[in-house]
């Protein structure tokens, strides 16, 4: 019977060392190749190895499913980045009267929302279709414009969508 990296002492065990090494490096470079350099930063380097070794912890033993799963958490994490940055350069319909200046969502909301996407995606299985992301993030928004900051409760209303969709 197979060992789990659970088992094993993520301190002292230089074979499961090397094979976080292998999972982060097989997350990593498709990560930067497909957002581009301006991403490399120690922040994403460190949320990746957290993520892979929090996965390694948990029981996850496959390098390849460990480095998959790290990428998807990137790729999602940096989209709800994107998404922040749109939303908080657009103003918001229901924020906003038509009559009134333009507002767009302050730096709490854009906190939360980011938080609260976050939050979803680490209760979430490993791999996450694409579409289960964009309706996590639209409900997320959806509440936030309603005036909803504190992003658990964002985490609730998105994962009670997501679960009434499926």
């Amino acid at each position: 019977m197979p060992m789990t990296f659970s088992e094993f002492d993520l301190q002292r065990d230089e074979t499961v060392h090397l094979s976080l090494a292998r999972a982060f490096d097989a997350a990593w470079e498709p990560f930067i190749m497909h957002e581009g350099e301006s991403v490399d930063t120690d922040d994403n380097r460190r949320r990746l190895a957290e993520r892979i070794v929090a996965l390694a912890r948990s029981g996850q033993t496959d390098e390849d499913e460990l480095g998959e799963a790290g990428l998807t958490y990137m790729r999602v994490l940096t989209e709800a980045a994107r998404l922040s940055e749109r939303i908080r350069d657009m103003p918001s319909p229901e924020l906003v009267p038509q009559d009134a200046d333009h507002q767009s969502f302050g730096n709490d909301a854009v906190e939360a929302m980011s938080s609260a996407l976050d939050l979803c995606i680490e209760e979430l299985p490993l791999s996450i279709p694409a579409d289960a992301v964009q309706l996590l993030s639209s409900s997320i928004v959806d509440e936030a414009a309603r005036g909803e900051r504190d992003p658990e409760r964002l985490q609730f209303h998105a994962m009670a969508t997501l679960m009434s969709r499926q």
